[in-house]
């Protein structure tokens, strides 16, 4: 398995539109994703098959097909954050994981995170 910072460095390289990221900001999210070291994507999953349970699902987690829904559920259980930062990519939701980490785990706002 290749580094998690390559996924890193390449989820913030090519977003599916440049307005996912403001470029001031693009520094700030690679190195949220990378201190954090996986806990971002898992924490995101979690959130989302949570609000999924309850009958909250999110809007991207609810547009992916049961079967992307099925590998972000193993990538977790697996504990693997590259797989689910993969396929979160692959989808065309990779800005989501930028901005949930922006959200729960930028510095200035750390109170999401455990």
């Amino acid at each position: 398995m290749e580094p998690l910072s390559y996924y890193y460095y390449n989820v913030l390289e090519s977003l599916e539109k440049p307005c996912d990221v403001p470029a001031l900001h693009l520094q700030e999210g690679y190195d949220l994703l990378y201190r954090y070291g996986g806990r971002v994507e898992m924490d995101l999953i979690r959130r989302a098959e949570e609000a999924s349970a309850n009958g909250e699902p999110y809007h991207w987690h609810e547009a992916l097909d049961a079967e992307q829904q099925d590998k972000l559920r193993r990538a977790l259980q697996d504990e693997n954050p590259a797989k689910i930062l993969k396929v979160m990519q692959r989808n065309g939701y990779a800005g989501v994981l930028y901005h949930h980490a922006r959200e729960v785990f930028s510095p200035d706002d750390a109170q999401g995170v455990a």
